[in-house]
């Protein structure tokens, strides 16, 4: 019975010995993958990749950023290319939203309540909404082949054709 009981504590005490030699062999690998996040594979980890989006842009898209909203970054970019070609969705770090088309050339810009760069805002619209919205910001615009539709910061929309002509409240 003695013998039974020493070779129990021989067995166990083995068992333990092999188990310290498997965790001093999985904690290395434990330890590399704890560098990695777990679902660095999944889409939400790519999208948490904001320092790369710049990069993963065309060059004229980054010169647009450049030119028109100098010292910003892009901090997310989402793409679409369903329609024959790859369209970009464009993040800004001070939250301005640029969609860009297949030929990367701006179609609407989003600066929510900041005003839009004057440049991009077709005089003929930047006139008449100076003179029926005085100190009334333009901190959107969305063009297409019809014309122009802007919001202002009173939370108004106005349609414009491509010449910049009024053409009435959206409601």
């Amino acid at each position: 019975m003695l013998s039974i009981a020493c070779l129990a504590i021989v067995a166990l005490m083995s068992c333990t010995g092999n188990e310290a030699n498997q965790q001093q062999t999985t904690v290395p690998a434990t330890q590399q993958s704890a560098q990695v996040p777990v679902d660095a594979t999944q889409p939400q980890a790519q999208t948490q990749a904001p320092a790369a989006s710049a990069q993963s842009v065309p060059e004229a898209i980054n010169a647009f950023v450049q030119q028109y909203f100098a010292g910003a970054t892009i901090t997310y970019v989402e793409t679409d290319s369903e329609h024959g070609g790859i369209e970009y969705d464009v993040t800004l770090n001070d939250g301005t939203e640029i969609d860009f088309d297949r030929n990367n050339q701006w179609d609407n810009v989003d600066c929510h309540t900041k005003a839009i760069p004057t440049a991009l805002v077709p005089q003929a619209i930047a006139n008449y909404v100076k003179s029926n919205y005085q100190a009334i910001l333009i901190t959107k615009i969305d063009k297409d082949a019809y014309g122009y539709e802007i919001e202002l910061s009173n939370g108004m929309d106005l349609k414009f054709d491509t010449s910049g002509r009024f053409l009435g409240i959206d409601d």
